[in-house]
């Protein structure tokens, strides 16, 4: 019977196929045939179409360096923006005293809090 050999597979690739070949019961030589067989089985005749893989979306965000001021905002985005931040509201039925009174009791004592 003719012999195959496989180099550099990944580690990761090699574990999943052994954790699957634990599953069916089967050694990993076992468990790769079937892959084998089960792939050679699905050979379509004609040309292939393949569908294309859609690109991840672009990065909302860009890191600044140091000193660099961000670019500035679109009316449309900055409206956008503010109607986001407007809809976060915190809300507690405390005084901004009991607030305060509260931050101040939960602290570690020795150290002296001025709010």
């Amino acid at each position: 019977m003719p012999a195959l050999t496989i180099r550099n597979i990944p580690e990761r690739t090699l574990e999943r196929l052994r954790t699957r070949a634990a599953r069916g019961h089967r050694s990993l030589n076992g468990e790769i045939l079937a892959l084998f067989e089960e792939a050679a089985g699905e050979v379509p005749e004609g040309p292939v179409y393949m569908p294309p893989v859609p690109l991840p979306p672009k990065p909302t965000f860009r890191v600044l360096r140091p000193g660099e001021e961000p670019p500035p905002l679109s009316p449309a985005e900055r409206k956008k923006r503010l109607e986001k931040l407007e809809s976060i509201r915190w809300v507690d039925s405390r005084s901004t005293e009991e607030i305060i009174a509260d931050i101040v009791g939960s602290r570690t004592m020795g150290r002296e809090v001025n709010l």
